[in-house]
């Protein structure tokens, strides 16, 4: 089996490690969109763009599921199923709302989400359409992504900014990390929150859906990472989240 991931820099690499975990024979190819991060400040008609092109890059490497992972890119293609070439595509926003109604026992659930994300209203949209008596809550988290990127995990700056971003959350039990770079902050953030919040990784819930395809036990664990630009940061997060890198190579997309 041959998975293509695709997200605009390190974020997806926490999707790419639990599928790795959850599927440790099958071939992975991943794509970090590095020249054109972040995709959470971009218009829907941009992000648009840049997801199918990153999907036909991945067909060309002849891939047997495409998972999005990236929450702004995937929730302006949640209705695609299958590239072009009929690909089977997923995305990380379904199986983690499945998973957020599932767990919430007050009823509130709370999103971290970029600007892009928060503005399509996907996430309350979905979780409503799944039960509607719940209150969701949206909050934008801009500054996350940068930081993350930056390394900067363990500063003191990113520990402020998380505060100012959770207070409005205070009331969910259950919170979403809604975009795939939130979940190397999950030590801070579960800190933070207390015992009494359950965050939902939706790397670990897009890996269990796919643990259920029927040629998980195919392949020889190869992976394979591709980069649109130059990117010091991005192999030191891949070198600490995946314990070393079989290949890596660079692309340089047309302007």
């Amino acid at each position: 089996m041959h998975i293509g991931l695709f997200d605009s820099g390190v974020g997806g690499l926490t999707v790419l490690k639990e599928l790795r975990r959850h599927l440790p024979k099958a071939n992975f190819t991943y794509l970090g969109d590095t020249a054109r991060l972040p995709y959470g400040n971009k218009a829907p008609e941009t992000l648009r763009k840049y997801t199918q092109e990153n999907i036909d890059f991945l067909d060309q490497q002849a891939v047997d599921v495409i998972v999005i992972a990236c929450h702004s890119a995937s929730s302006i293609a949640l209705g695609m199923t299958a590239s072009e070439e009929g690909t089977p595509i997923f995305n990380v926003i379904t199986p983690s709302c499945e998973q957020a109604v599932q767990t919430t026992k007050n009823g509130v659930i709370g999103v971290m989400a970029t600007k892009a994300t928060t503005r399509s209203q996907v996430y309350s949209n979905f979780i409503n359409d799944l039960q509607e008596d719940l209150e969701v809550i949206s909050q934008a988290c801009p500054l996350l992504v940068p930081l993350v990127e930056e390394g900067l995990m363990e500063d003191e700056v990113t520990e402020f900014i998380l505060k100012r971003y959770l207070k409005p959350l205070a009331t969910a039990d259950t919170l979403i990390l809604g975009c795939t770079h939130y979940p190397i902050l999950k030590p801070q953030i579960e800190a933070l929150c207390g015992a009494g919040t359950t965050l939902i990784d939706p790397a670990e819930s897009v890996a269990q859906r796919l643990e259920k395809h029927p040629h998980v036990n195919q392949g020889s664990g190869r992976l394979e990472i591709y980069l649109t630009d130059h990117a010091p940061h991005f192999l030191e997060h891949a070198e600490a989240l995946l314990g070393g890198l079989h290949q890596a190579a660079f692309l340089f997309p047309n302007p």
